[in-house]
């Protein structure tokens, strides 16, 4: 129980630093949108694109949002976003591959008619995106970790279905095997008991003979 009890605050300790290490990560960067440089934030997250935007379009969904996809930008317009402003806002996102492993999740919003968010004019949005994706990239993980163990559970679904396969093929062959044991032994006996009667028969044909030739 001390044992398991250490383990969990480990993992706690780990999950935290995770995180104070995210927050550093979240930063201002530029983000093209319909060819022109937008305000937005950035985080770099160990997961693969593919994990990454999936698990990112989920959480949104969730959240009540549906997007518009346009040059590997996901929109979301005219939304609201409680983790970010009680205002309606265009929400913009992308994953993109990161250049070393992981990927790169960005965020832009604007307030509508292009009118994009800035640190200077609106630091408690900026903040906002970047909390929210110090959040994200946490359920990242545990996104990745649920679908690792999907996989593991359908592995092992499939190996305890060829295990029963298998389990199934012996008790037919057993079932068989005891079918044939049966049938050699009846044979046995029926070959036995066939030797004798011919060879009884051989001595009462040598007997009449000798009868015969007397």
């Amino acid at each position: 129980m001390y044992h398991e009890k250490n383990i969990k605050i480990w993992l706690t300790s780990v999950a935290l630093f995770s995180t104070l290490l995210a927050t550093g990560q979240a930063r201002d960067v530029s983000l093209k949108i319909d060819k022109e440089n937008r305000n937005a934030v950035t985080i770099s997250v160990p997961q693969t694109e593919d994990i990454t935007r999936s698990a990112l379009r989920q959480q949104l969904e969730k959240s009540g949002l549906k997007k518009k996809t346009r040059n590997g930008i996901d929109r979301y317009s005219g939304v609201v976003l409680s983790e970010l402003s009680s205002d309606k806002m265009d929400i913009y996102t992308k994953v993109e591959k990161a250049i070393n492993e992981g990927s790169n999740v960005y965020i832009a919003v604007s307030r509508g008619y292009n009118n994009f968010t800035n640190q200077a004019d609106d630091s408690i949005i900026t903040e906002n995106v970047k909390t929210f994706l110090v959040n994200f990239s946490q359920q990242a993980g545990n996104y990745a970790s649920d679908l690792a163990i999907a996989d593991q559970i359908r592995t092992v679904e499939k190996e305890e279905r060829a295990l029963q396969q298998l389990k199934n093929e012996r008790s037919e062959l057993q079932g068989k095997k005891a079918m044939i044991d049966n049938r050699l032994a009846e044979i046995e006996r029926e070959l036995i008991a066939k030797e004798t009667t011919i060879e009884q028969q051989q001595n009462e044909i040598k007997s009449a003979k000798v009868k015969r030739g007397s």
